[in-house]
């Protein structure tokens, strides 16, 4: 019984721990994709933008999230990106998924090839 719990625990901590990458890979990829062309702006484009404008976690975090919420070409941090690809879509995805994607973002730079897989 002791083993079978000990093995639940770790599955559920292991997905628990891999949620923003399965957000992110689930919702952003396929658009913002490194390997294949993309049709959106490549992240770490995005990324490489957004970091210069907030380094710190919180504000790149809380900004990217929000944009990506309520897409505005007035706004846009991209706004050449806007021009060659064309508006963000709203996406109706939550305000709090948003920012536990922008987080993995901020973590993270494997946007093109997730475990040996390329997207």
């Amino acid at each position: 019984m002791k083993k079978i719990l000990f093995v639940l625990l770790t599955l559920y901590t292991s997905l628990w721990a891999d949620e923003n990458q399965l957000l992110f890979y689930g919702n952003c990829i396929a658009c913002h994709g490194e390997v294949r062309k993309p049709s959106a702006p490549r992240l770490s484009e995005v990324k490489g933008y957004y970091m210069m404008q907030y380094p710190k976690k919180e504000d790149f975090v809380s900004n990217m999230a929000k944009w990506v919420f309520q897409p505005n070409a007035k706004t846009a941090q991209l706004p050449d990106a806007v021009k060659k690809y064309k508006l963000m879509p709203y996406l109706s995805i939550d305000l709090e998924t948003l920012t536990q994607i922008a987080t993995y973002i901020y973590e993270n730079d494997d946007f093109g090839v997730a475990n040996g897989l390329s997207f």
